[in-house]
């Protein structure tokens, strides 16, 4: 047995006053002389004893009920071992995880969760003793706790913890116990304890990076007493965005492009006509209603037109609820303001029509989107690719060793290539350097000639493609039969070659042959047509599709998706530079967060082993809020990141008893040491038990009250008795 207030029994030494009492009523008895003797003489000896009897038990009974009042004020507690009770006089170490968490966010009759939450903190820290070391561990901060080493300080811990605010980062619990294991393993005391303040959703507890891992056995020592400290009386309602995409690839301005949105319900309450809006610029540029069953969900499409050029913020909000960062899920859109091509050829009629089909490309204010700079292969080497963001070869018959190495490191750093044949390239040369540096399949044969019509047409087109996609507006059941419309090309003069397994057959021709291959090398695109754009080898360039695929391909080559890109909250992203941007080292860089805070940032060198190619690239600090970061350098904008809070805290359903269980077994917990905790009034004691044992005051005060009871019964008949007597 241990008592939880010891100076109480102090007290004990009152539990003599009853004998001390009744040892001096003895002695008056002896000492006191009746009036008469004839009287004692006659009392019956049975009598007589009968009256000491009850003194004596009056005396028991009296110093019983005194000892029971002492020991329920000192609080004894009864615990299962006697180490057990050895060591509630040790000192401690306890981990107090706190989740911060979003969904933490929601309320109820007792007030905000984060808020019960962190009076739950205090309280436990209310029950420290000098000696005892605690470290706190808020679920944002993985992999690394937001105290360590341990600290002794209780004052300051409290201030952090007061002070501690919702974090849009999500972490799982498996992560913070693994580290509560090590923090632990580290100390000497012989208490350890971990308490876990949360609303207990399901989602904590899955993590399929350990669900697997065989090192998530034996984590802690069977003596480490767990505490669950469960702040959530319920599920809370709550509707979220779910996912966001952008489902055109080839976003111009004053063009329409789509916006695939799926919205969910987490709750048991169907909504009708819920609104979802779509925003530009933090401009609603579209909105449509939507209806979601009890734990559905829905999916709605916005079709909306960006009216500018450059980096443009957009998000989906639906309506505001009890938990608000889900109801808005970001992205970024990059549409070039001017795009840079080199169009290398030995002679003006081999680029004509791709010329004139580049600069019939306009936007709006008739301000063409092109730049387009003719060269000789004699003179790309004096080419500074870091200008350009697109090159087009026609005709070009050779290439020294410096040339196909430029051309390889430019589309693998993103650059575009569009490849034309043309009369006097060599197939076998070909094959040997440029298709061969870029992977490409090699040219099988090049078939045909002048005046011959080969008596081919175009088979099938591939209408998904985002050359393509917004180019036809017939409905989609429709798209089977629309590329019997399309006029085919007649082709006097052609490649014949395989578009490989790595590459994507465009537009496929009669025969089998690929007329039109898009290939991948690094971050670039290469596009690669099997006729030259000119009318000796085909009428393709008189054709309507010609103008408009040109246009799309110089713009699909350009885009690369490297910085419109969604990021989660917590990631610690990688930026690689764009390749113009990097011979300038000594620029400054900078990131400028949702909340306008700037933190400058130096390039690095980054490791193939980090996924990427030895470059320069910006190594970014974990991003801790939702929104929209942008990385300029100078006065220049590089990037805007799209950073969204994990969908997976939106879903707010309690955590099931069975998974609960296959938790704990897979981290070898027994369920014995593991209490699950009310954030109530009875917090305090219930922890207190669970640590010292089953406080026994209660019955203390039970029985004291009995022993008031009898002590009153008996001590009425004594006084009777007496009374016989005098009489």
């Amino acid at each position: 047995m241990t008592f939880l207030n010891p100076l109480v029994l102090f007290g004990l030494i009152a539990a003599a006053i009853p004998v001390i009492l009744h040892l001096l009523n003895l002695r008056k008895l002896r000492t006191i002389e009746f009036s008469t003797l004839t009287f004692l003489k006659e009392l019956q000896q049975t009598k007589i004893r009968r009256l000491k009897l009850r003194q004596l038990l009056l005396l028991f009974i009296r110093t019983l009920l005194i000892v029971s009042i002492i020991f329920a004020f000192a609080r004894p507690a009864l615990r299962g071992t006697i180490l057990g009770s050895i060591g509630t006089h040790a000192h401690s170490s306890v981990v107090i995880v706190l989740d911060d968490s979003f969904s933490m966010m929601s309320s109820d009759e007792q007030g905000e969760l984060f808020k019960q939450a962190k009076e739950s903190a205090e309280k436990l820290i209310d029950l420290l003793k000098e000696g005892d070391e605690v470290f706190l561990i808020r679920l944002s901060d993985l992999p690394k706790a937001t105290i360590e080493p341990a600290t002794h300080d209780f004052n300051s811990l409290r201030t952090i913890v007061n002070e501690s605010q919702l974090s849009a980062i999500r972490k799982p619990l498996e992560q913070a116990l693994r580290l509560s294991a090590r923090l632990l393993q580290q100390s000497q005391n012989a208490n350890k304890e971990v308490y876990i303040i949360s609303d207990l959703q399901n989602t904590l507890f899955l993590d399929k990076e350990y669900q697997s891992d065989e090192r998530s056995y034996s984590l802690f020592d069977q003596r480490i007493k767990m505490f669950l400290i469960d702040v959530a009386k319920g599920n809370t309602a709550n509707v979220a965005i779910d996912s966001v995409e952008v489902t055109t690839k080839i976003i111009e301005k004053d063009k329409p492009f789509a916006i695939f949105t799926s919205v969910r319900n987490f709750s048991s309450t169907s909504h009708q006509n819920y609104v979802v809006s779509a925003f530009l610029d933090d401009i609603r540029v579209a909105q449509n209603n939507i209806s979601l069953e009890p734990w559905g969900s829905a999916s709605v499409q916005f079709t909306v037109t960006p009216k500018r050029n450059g980096y443009i913020k957009g998000y989906i909000e639906v309506e505001h609820d009890a938990i608000e960062p889900d109801d808005r899920r970001y992205f970024t859109l990059h549409i070039p303001e001017r795009i840079n091509i080199a169009l290398v050829t030995g002679s003006d009629e081999d680029v004509q029509f791709v010329k004139l089909a580049l600069q019939a490309g306009t936007q709006g204010g008739n301000q063409s989107l092109f730049t387009v700079q003719q060269t000789s292969p004699l003179k790309f080497s004096l080419l500074d690719l870091n200008q350009y963001d697109v090159l087009v070869f026609a005709n070009v018959k050779s290439f020294s060793v410096n040339d196909l190495n430029r051309i390889e490191s430019f589309v693998k750093n993103g650059g575009g290539l569009i490849l034309f044949p043309g009369s006097d390239i060599d197939r076998e040369y070909y094959n040997s350097t440029l298709l061969s540096t870029l992977h490409i399949p090699p040219i099988e044969n090049i078939i045909g000639s002048l005046n011959q019509h080969l008596g081919l047409s175009i088979q099938e087109i591939d209408l998904d493609h985002p050359l393509f996609a917004t180019v036809f507006e017939k409905e989609q059941q429709g798209r089977r039969e629309e590329h019997r419309t399309i006029e085919s090309p007649t082709i006097t003069r052609m490649l014949k070659r395989q578009a490989g397994k790595q590459a994507h057959t465009i537009i496929l021709l009669s025969d089998g042959t690929p007329f039109l291959t898009e290939h991948t090398l690094g971050d670039g695109k290469i596009l690669f047509f099997s006729v030259a754009p000119i009318l000796s080898w085909s009428d393709f360039p008189l054709k309507a599709l010609f103008a408009p695929l040109m246009y799309r391909s110089s713009i699909y080559t350009a885009t690369h998706g490297e910085f419109d890109v969604s990021f989660t909250a917590g990631d610690e992203p990688i930026i690689q530079l764009p390749e113009r941007d990097r011979a300038s080292i000594a620029k400054q860089y900078k990131v400028i967060a949702p909340d306008d805070v700037e933190e400058l940032i130096q390039p690095a060198q980054i490791s193939p082993q980090r996924g990427l190619k030895t470059s320069q690239s910006l190594a970014l600090k974990r991003l801790t809020m939702s929104g929209f970061y942008e990385v300029r350098s100078d006065q220049t904008s590089l990037a805007f990141l799209a950073v969204n809070v994990d969908k997976q805290e939106s879903d707010t359903r309690k955590v099931e008893q069975e998974t609960l269980e296959q938790f704990w077994k897979r981290l070898n917990i027994s369920p014995s040491s593991i209490q699950v905790v009310e954030p109530d009034d009875r917090m305090h004691s219930r922890i207190l038990e669970s640590r010292f044992g089953i406080e026994l005051w209660k019955y203390f005060i039970g029985v004291a009250l009995l022993l008031a009871l009898l002590e009153m019964a008996i001590a009425r008949d004594s006084r009777k008795a007496m009374a016989e007597f005098a009489t």
